[in-house]
């Protein structure tokens, strides 16, 4: 079983529990492959969450780079007993945000350790050669600036000052970012591509519908959390699923969309049936925040429905280090300016094969 999206309290304001309490968690719960993937810093004030009211933005530059550090003690300390990958989840605001996870791709980047009552200078602080960053999950959370995920409130702000109340309008901003992220960046793995849909259900007179664009369902009575997209919308939405598909990206499904209360997980069935209709490459992952979401959702849910879904195989990202391992390697075609699936490979396994972890 594999996951390639993680958090920890350790590093993430709003997550819980050590980085390594998720590592030993992971094992526990029978992971074979498990992505250590923590926010990469933001670089602006204005940027950070009210949860980081205390901090600045040195000290989350600090953090990820601490973060790197225990990720890649703890997969030494436990390669024996599972194969942890070191990445990052993307933030994007603009254009300038392509550069900056660019440059944390970097190889020899480098980290000047000192106390913080350490007066002296870059000459005399220790420097430490930081971990490579072995994939990225790319990731939309923000729309001009204003989170989506974060809070309904924040939800509804953007909504007002992003659409002028048009969910439409909303949905167009935050699929026309992506794509400039996605061609930017070509990240290895998509995170949940259609996070802006997180709080649909609660703006008043939308629709909703669960299996394809033309067909309301409702189950127990109740309307599902997934709206009907627009044609122009579906446009956008086909026009950044077959860029993925063209450089070999994978789609992670996201279980943490059901504890959101949506219909599915990430992406919602209507995009995940276009995705499979293209021969995309679908890979899992638990969006875990903290030690108790290792698996969350794995079983019964994800895996009833990748059942629903016919999908009879998975992909997962391994290291470069394998790549000589029996077995098929798919090809990937992404470009080397922006240093995707330079230190992982893509393989797949039959999801009949999978051993799933029940948290019930």
């Amino acid at each position: 079983m594999f996951s390639f999206h993680s958090h920890s309290g350790q590093f993430c304001m709003h997550a819980k529990g050590t980085l390594e309490q998720v590592v030993q968690s992971a094992i526990n719960r029978r992971f074979t492959t498990y992505g250590l993937s923590e926010h990469m810093p933001r670089y602006k004030p204005d940027q950070l969450y009210p949860e980081e009211s205390h901090l600045t933005v040195q000290d989350l530059e600090n953090m990820y780079d601490q973060f790197l550090q225990e990720a890649v003690r703890l997969q030494s300390k436990y390669q024996d007993q599972i194969c942890l990958l070191i990445g990052l989840e993307t933030e994007y605001f603009s254009r300038d945000s392509i550069g900056l996870v660019r440059s944390l791709r970097q190889p020899h980047r480098q980290y000047q350790l000192r106390s913080s009552q350490d007066n002296s200078t870059a000459a005399t602080a220790t420097v430490v050669e930081l971990p490579q960053v072995q994939y990225i999950v790319g990731s939309l959370h923000h729309v001009h600036g204003v989170p989506l995920d974060f809070s309904q409130e924040l939800y509804f702000k953007a909504l007002e000052t992003v659409g002028n109340g048009s969910w439409e309008t909303l949905f167009r901003e935050y699929f026309d970012a992506q794509y400039e992220m996605l061609q930017g960046l070509e990240p290895e793995v998509v995170g949940h591509l259609d996070l802006v849909r997180i709080f649909f259900g609660a703006i008043k007179g939308c629709h909703h519908h669960s299996h394809g664009h033309g067909h309301d369902h409702a189950v127990d009575g109740q309307e599902l959390n997934q709206n009907r997209l627009t044609e122009e919308l579906w446009t956008l939405v086909k026009r950044n699923v077959d860029f993925v598909i063209g450089y070999g990206g994978l789609f992670e499904l996201n279980s943490r969309a059901w504890k959101k209360g949506l219909a599915d997980a990430y992406p919602q069935r209507d995009i995940l049936e276009y995705i499979l209709s293209k021969n995309g490459r679908v890979t899992l992952s638990d969006d875990s925040h903290g030690p108790d979401d290792v698996g969350m959702f794995y079983n019964p849910e994800l895996k009833q429905y990748l059942h629903q879904m016919k999908i009879e195989q998975v992909y997962y990202l391994a290291p470069n280090q394998t790549r000589a391992q029996d077995g098929v390697v798919y090809e990937t075609n992404a470009s080397t300016e922006t240093g995707s699936f330079q230190h992982v490979h893509v393989r797949a396994v039959p999801t009949d094969s999978l051993d799933f972890y029940s948290s019930k």
